[in-house]
């Protein structure tokens, strides 16, 4: 059998120091990389691409043992430095850690600050950083490698396949609490739990739980409000992460209350007898619902489909209630203090159709009365959003186009278009004529007699009461005007200067295109394409072709492609355009026309 091998160099641990960092520091001291160390003190238990966490709470007591003598630590020198696994579960620990204690112990890290309630430093006054202010990740969460490469207390968290972090963690910003802040007292005495491998988890967490509930009760909003948003939002993660329902340690809580409050007498009392939900117990007593379900069957509690005890109906009511009055499952279940799931189930055993959802909208069973006038009635009557629909047709008509009046309403033009066509259905007649060139939309006879009817005093009351405050307002003045130029600029009256168009002595020129035009006149001597004219003006290049091509159907334009000789060598060919003689005859009434736009 070979003796067992011995390191040369030492490095004794510090006391409260954790297996990690005293394996660190002798891999330093020994300018070799921690995954070298640990093969060369044969540790297999610990492969190299492995979490830290299994350090400090997965080596077995005979590596502790064997690692003593390697390094001639007295006995048992090293059961201060490891936690025990079951106060962790599944979950890998988190580290946190004090930058001014970094800097003060040359980072060398205690056990400690791998504990889920360890929140504070006692020493500084200050909460203890998760994460490294550069990265943003668990500097620890990895085995560091190289670490003789590397400076002591830097992160040593990958971000590349060579690469590390290197921040200097010992300069991250302080979180500071001040003296005697609750927080540092309580902290204080959860330091003072005894903890090494053979501790039984229960009998910390029965420790850990009181000082962390009486945290807790004592914390008074003034304690809070001395504290900056970084330290109140540490301090709520933190203590989040101890005492969730998925960690050891908040799962042991939840059962312990579990087992205090949800007695058999009390689901007897609150939901066999009472009526309650668990869902609904669940909330009051501030538990997981998984965990209140998985307590009542272990008791022997009968669980009801739902969670909640099925109620007694009386079958000839449910049936009036639902088939004759058309009322809605929900309703009815919030009436006899149910569930809506437990009526639908009801009503399928007496044989009774569900009807589709929706269709039990007040809207689809209202009935008006014959005095509205037939259209309104014939949109509004049994069917859902039959007013929404009335009142967008009434604000479309402000606008000259369904574009502008979907811009208004906050709507996709198409939403609008299928809207009033969906209108236009119910009532059986065209109610506006669509906007083509040079006209704006405008209502039809039928149209104009729904809005006059939409108008009266008793209509206006019924869309008020049906829509409330979710009703559009009428457009203002300047919308309007603003959708009017807008329109102006695409549909506008443009004077034709063809040969053979009749002069009516007038010269009709849309606003939006006498930047263009006031461009082409200067350069009247001159041929411009398309980039020219965009660097010159500044317009839109969609814009421009649009305008250019319009003015070239109208004669005032005439255009040329690019010949071969003139392109140059690897670009596409560019169109030219200049003025036509008849344009630029125009160019004294132009000039007058520009300057009094």
């Amino acid at each position: 059998m070979s003796e067992l091998r011995t390191l040369a160099i030492r490095v004794m641990p510090r006391p409260g120091e954790s297996l990690d960092s005293w394996l660190e520091a002798l891999a330093r001291r020994s300018w070799t990389s921690l995954s070298a160390l640990l093969d060369a003190l044969g540790l297999p238990e610990v492969p190299a691409r492995e979490r830290t966490s299994r350090l400090i709470t997965s080596l077995p007591g005979r590596a502790l043992r064997r690692l003593e003598q390697q390094v001639t630590l007295p006995a048992r020198c090293l059961d201060t430095a490891v936690l025990p696994a079951e106060i962790f579960g599944l979950r890998a620990p988190s580290w946190r850690f004090c930058p001014q204690c970094l800097r003060d112990s040359e980072g060398r890290w205690p056990t400690l600050w791998w504990l889920p309630w360890a929140f504070a430093c006692t020493k500084h006054h200050t909460l203890l950083h998760r994460v490294c202010p550069s990265c943003g990740r668990e500097p620890r969460y990895f085995l560091p490698r190289a670490v003789h490469l590397h400076p002591r207390g830097h992160c040593m968290r990958r971000t590349g396949r060579r690469n590390v972090c290197g921040a200097d963690l010992s300069r991250a910003p302080q979180l500071s609490l001040g003296h005697g802040h609750p927080i540092v007292q309580s902290q204080t005495e959860i330091n003072g739990i005894t903890l090494h491998p053979f501790t039984s988890a229960d009998d910390v967490f029965v420790e850990a739980d009181r000082l962390l509930s009486t945290l807790a009760e004592s914390l008074q909003p003034s304690d809070l409000r001395r504290m900056s948003t970084d330290c109140r939002s540490a301090w709520e993660a933190a203590f989040t992460d101890a005492t969730k329902s998925k960690s050891p340690l908040g799962s042991w809580r939840f059962h312990e209350r579990r087992v205090r409050i949800l007695t058999p007498e009390f689901l007897q009392r609150e939901y066999t007898e009472g009526g309650k939900s668990l869902a609904i117990l669940a909330r009051e007593v501030g538990m997981p619902i998984a965990h209140v379900v998985r307590h009542a069957k272990s008791l022997g509690v009968t669980i009801h489909r739902g969670g909640i005890r099925p109620p007694t109906f009386n079958d000839k009511w449910l049936r009036e209630q639902y088939v004759t009055q058309k009322r809605t499952g929900r309703d009815i279940a919030q009436e006899v203090g149910t569930h809506r799931d437990a009526v639908h189930r009801r009503l399928e055993q007496l044989g009774i159709p569900r009807r589709p959802s929706g269709r039990s909208s007040p809207a689809l069973i209202t009935k008006l009365d014959t005095s509205i006038p037939p259209d309104i009635r014939a949109a509004a009557e049994e069917t859902l959003h039959g007013w929404r629909r009335l009142r967008r047709f009434q604000i479309s008509i402000f606008f000259p186009t369904l574009t502008s009046s979907a811009n208004y309403l906050g709507l996709q033009p198409g939403t609008l278009t299928m809207q009033l066509d969906q209108l236009e259905c119910a009532v059986g007649a065209e109610l506006f004529h669509r906007s083509v060139r040079h006209s704006p939309q405008h209502p039809t006879r039928r149209g104009t007699r729904l809005l006059r009817d939409l108008d009266r005093e008793d209509v206006r009351k019924l869309m008020h009461d049906e829509l409330g405050s979710r009703i559009e307002k009428n457009p203002g003045q300047d919308a309007i005007s603003a959708a009017i130029a807008a329109a102006d600029g695409e549909r506008g009256a443009l004077t034709n200067l063809h040969a053979d168009a009749q002069d009516n002595g007038q010269l009709h020129i849309p606003p939006p295109t006498l930047p263009l035009l006031r461009h082409l006149f200067a350069q009247r001597d001159q041929e411009n394409c398309l980039a020219q004219i965009q660097a010159a003006t500044g317009m839109p290049t969609n814009t421009i072709f649009k305008q250019l091509k319009r003015l070239e159907g109208a004669g005032w334009l005439t255009s040329r492609r690019e010949t071969p000789t003139e392109r140059a060598r690897g670009r596409r060919g560019r169109t030219y355009y200049s003025l036509t003689p008849i344009a630029r005859r125009l160019q004294p009434s132009l000039t007058q026309l520009t300057e009094t736009k």
